[in-house]
C-alpha cells in the first residue's frame, strides 16, 4: 500500500483531530475541573484550549522538517537506530495507552449509567472488536467514517444548548462571578491542566501529518481549526454545567452533561440520558480508533513490517488488557494522573527536544522547511 493510495485531504484530518478530541472528555470534564478551578473552570478549559494551540505548533515545526516522513521514520534519524527504536516503542506504548484510557473511562460510564450488571470484559471487549475491525481499514476509509459521523459532535452541542430553553432547567449566572477572582491564578492553572486528557489527540499529528495532501501551512490549518472547534465545545459545555449546577452540586455530580439530560421532559421519549450515551458512544470508539491506528504503524514500523493490519490485532489485544489494570475508581483515578504525566512528556517534551536535534545536527528532509 502505497502513502499516495492512503493519503487524505487537510479535511478529512481536520475531523480526524476532532473526532479524536472529542471523547470521553465531553462528560466528565465539567466536574474534573471544577474540582480545581471552581467558577472559573470556563476559563481553565480556554487556557488549556491555547496551549494546546501552542502544542500544535510545536509539533507543525518538528513535523516540517520531515514533510515526507512520520514520527516512526525520523526518529532514527535524529536519536540514532537503537534510542530511535526505543523512542518508536514509547510512543507507538503511549498512544496505546491513551486508547486503554479512553476505553477505561467509557467502562465506567456505561457500568453507571446503562449495564451495571453486565461484566467489564464483555462491555469492553464489544467496544475492542469494533475498534480493530475499524482500524484494519486503511486512512482514508478511516477518515472517510469520521466526517459521517462528525454529527454526532454537533449533536452534543444541541443538547447543552437545550438547557438554555427548557422550562424546567435554570440557570443563575452568578456562579461565575466574580471572573478570574473565585479560584485564583494557581488553581486556575491547576484546572487547565486538569484539562489536559480531554485535549489530547492533535498529537496523532506526529504520525499522520505526511499521509495529509497539501502545503504545510494547510495543514497548520486543520489542525488549529479541529483544536479550535474542540476548545469551544468543551467551554461552552463546561460554562452551561457552571450555570445550572451550584458549586456545591457540581463538585458531587461526576457527569454533568447526563445529569442536565435527565432534567429534560419530552412527551414522546423517555430516559433522554440514554439517547445521548449511544451517540457518546461513537465519539468513543472514533477516539479509540485513531489511537490505535497511529499506535500499530508504530508497531508495523518497529518490527519491519509492511502492512499494519498484521498488528492491529495483537495491539488490541494489548490495548483490551491493559484496560484490566486500574480496577477501582482510586486506581483509575492514579492511571489517569500517569497517563497526564505521559502526555507532558511524548507530547511536549520530546517533540521539543527533537525539533532542537534537528536544527543542531542539521537534519531535514531535502523537501523540509519549505514552507
Amino acid at each position: 500500500m502505497t502513502r499516495k493510495k492512503i493519503s487524505i485531504s487537510p479535511t478529512q484530518f481536520m475531523f480526524i483531530v476532532l473526532q479524536t478530541q472529542v471523547g470521553t472528555g465531553i462528560i466528565s470534564l465539567p466536574h474534573g475541573v471544577h474540582a480545581e478551578a471552581k467558577g472559573d473552570s470556563w476559563l481553565a478549559v480556554l487556557i488549556a484550549g491555547l496551549v494546546t494551540q501552542l502544542l500544535i505548533l510545536l509539533i507543525w515545526a518538528l513535523n516540517k522538517r520531515f514533510p515526507s516522513q512520520s514520527l516512526y521514520e525520523f526518529l532514527p534519524r535524529l536519536t540514532g537506530k537503537w534510542l530511535g527504536k526505543i523512542l518508536i516503542l514509547g510512543y507507538s506504548l503511549f498512544f496505546l495507552i491513551l486508547s486503554s484510557m479512553a476505553l477505561i473511562l467509557y467502562f465506567g460510564i456505561i457500568r453507571t449509567w446503562m449495564l451495571p450488571e453486565t461484566p467489564r470484559w464483555i462491555i469492553n471487549g464489544l467496544m475492542i472488536v469494533a475498534t480493530v475491525y475499524m482500524g484494519i481499514s486503511n486512512l482514508r476509509q478511516i477518515a472517510r467514517l469520521f466526517v459521517f459521523v462528525s454529527a454526532v459532535v454537533a449533536i452534543h452541542v444541541l443538547i447543552a444548548t437545550l438547557t438554555y430553553f427548557d422550562p424546567y432547567t435554570s440557570t443563575n449566572i452568578d456562579y461565575i462571578f466574580p471572573l478570574a477572582q473565585i479560584a485564583g491564578p494557581i488553581k486556575l492553572l491547576k484546572g487547565a491542566n486538569e484539562s489536559t486528557f480531554a485535549m489530547t489527540g492533535f498529537e496523532t499529528m506526529l504520525v499522520l501529518y505526511p499521509f495529509v495532501e497539501g502545503s504545510p501551512a494547510a495543514k497548520l490549518k486543520a489542525a488549529s481549526l479541529a483544536n479550535f472547534g474542540t476548545t469551544l465545545i468543551y467551554v461552552f459545555i463546561t460554562f452551561t454545567a457552571l450555570l445550572v449546577f451550584s458549586p456545591v452540586e457540581l463538585d458531587m455530580i461526576p457527569s454533568p452533561i447526563i445529569y442536565m439530560l435527565k432534567a429534560f421532559k419530552f412527551p414522546l421519549v423517555e430516559r433522554p440520558d440514554l439517547y445521548f450515551l449511544t451517540l457518546w458512544i461513537i465519539s468513543v470508539f472514533t477516539t479509540m480508533v485513531s489511537f490505535l491506528y497511529t499506535a500499530t504503524l508504530g508497531f508495523t514500523r518497529l518490527f519491519n513490517q509492511h502492512v499494519h493490519r498484521k498488528w492491529i490485532l495483537w495491539a488490541g489485544l494489548l490495548g483490551y488488557a491493559i484496560s484490566f489494570i486500574p480496577f477501582s475508581k482510586l486506581e483509575v483515578e492514579k492511571f489517569n494522573e500517569v497517563v497526564n504525566i505521559l502526555s507532558y512528556i511524548f507530547i511536549g517534551g520530546l517533540p521539543c527536544i527533537l525539533l532542537i536535534l534537528s536544527y543542531l545536527l542539521g537534519k531535514k528532509d531535502e523537501r523540509g522547511g519549505v514552507a
